[in-house]
């Protein structure tokens, strides 16, 4: 048991000044005033920072020099974890974009070999296609693009301990399979797709959206496409906040209409938390230009930002409060993964993933589930 004191505790709904947060093992046991609270033993003194739930991450393809696609090893995961956690994230989504058969039985396999995934900030993988939309494919590989026959379906459902959500393009798969996914537990999002708001009208459980505006039918006057039906029906929404992705403009725009349904992702490829300017994505040679992941064509190929990157762009260029900021980053995505009884938040009960910040949000101390990693 130890305590973090004199500190200021953002909890999910509001600031609180000169608090201590009781942690014993992995779990928040008491959030109070100073002046009231006993303390154990052992004390940790934050006077002058702020904590925060620790940032969750729900699409992060790579980070730190290393991308899943590329090298399905457990090494790849302590890698990207321990970048994570130099900037404020304590949970994410190792993600796998459209692939082969066999390294996405590979993937899923290794993310079912991890002893204790939580205590490594993985809460389960995401896989960004293959069964996507060609029209909208982005940056993946159409020769690995295919349909989602229900054979395909009962495998990944009966993976469903592993597999947290998966994107695909709903005008491309029929009901019964995505009935058969949502039935197992696993959350399903739209991306990648090409899909009319009238034939988005006509799929149901599809609960998630991934990275607005991107790779998906654009909202029009007489068609509403992708994001017109994002907009009206409101799914928990992914939206990278990188200034590349999307103007902050739009990111403004879509905080208005969204609120808190709207949460920030990185969709992190290689040169994340690094200095590179080249990688390979998943075979092809990338380049990073001003900040900008991209194919020699052009083609936007990932992203290089971190979530506490994320949060300052929030803050300072779509204008949002820095209590706003946190909620984006930690507790809109807790609750899209309906694990918000335990994640997203600063309090009795929750898990101590914690995240202490300086006044101008530089990442100074990360617990990640009750030990202090940074």
């Amino acid at each position: 048991m130890f305590a973090i004191t004199h500190v200021d505790v953002f909890d999910g709904s509001r600031t609180m000044s000169d608090q201590a947060i009781i942690v014993k093992g992995d779990t928040i046991q008491t959030v109070g005033p100073m002046q009231d609270t006993p303390l154990p033993e052992t004390t940790i003194d934050a006077s002058g920072l702020t904590a925060t739930a620790g940032f969750i991450d729900i699409q992060l393809n790579g980070c730190g020099g290393v991308l899943l696609n590329t090298d399905i090893r457990q090494s790849t995961l302590d890698i990207m974890n321990q970048t994570n956690l130099r900037h404020g994230t304590t949970q994410y989504l190792p993600t796998f974009i459209t692939s082969d058969r066999e390294p996405m039985r590979k993937v899923i396999d290794l993310i079912g070999d991890v002893e204790n995934r939580e205590a490594q900030g993985i809460l389960g993988l995401h896989l960004e296609g293959p069964f996507i939309n060609t029209e909208k494919k982005g940056a993946h590989d159409p020769i690995h693009i295919r349909h989602l026959d229900e054979m395909t379906a009962y495998y990944l459902a009966d993976h469903a301990d592993k597999i947290k959500v998966i994107t695909l393009a709903p005008e491309n798969c029929d009901q019964s399979v995505i009935d058969i996914l949502t039935e197992a537990g696993i959350t399903v999002s739209m991306g990648h797709t090409n899909a009319s708001y009238d034939v988005l009208l006509t799929k149901h459980g599809v609960t998630m959206a991934t990275h607005l505006y991107n790779a998906m039918s654009p909202f029009g006057s007489r068609e509403p496409g992708a994001v017109g039906y994002i907009f009206d029906k409101k799914p928990y929404t992914g939206i990278i906040v990188d200034g590349i992705h999307s103007d902050f403009a739009s990111v403004r725009i879509a905080h208005q209409v969204l609120g808190n349904r709207l949460f920030m992702v990185t969709d992190a490829v290689t040169p994340a938390g690094t200095d590179m300017t080249e990688y390979d994505m998943a075979g092809t040679k990338a380049y990073v230009t001003g900040g900008k992941c991209h194919y020699a064509d052009g083609t936007i190929a990932g992203a290089a930002i971190t979530m506490i990157e994320g949060v300052n762009n929030l803050i300072h260029e779509v204008g949002l409060s820095r209590e706003e900021a946190f909620r984006m980053a930690s507790l809109y995505p807790a609750r899209a993964l309906n694990i918000d009884d335990q994640y997203g938040k600063i309090a009795a009960g929750y898990k101590a993933n914690i995240t202490l910040l300086t006044p101008n949000n530089d990442v100074h101390h990360v617990f990640q589930m009750g030990i202090q990693k940074v």
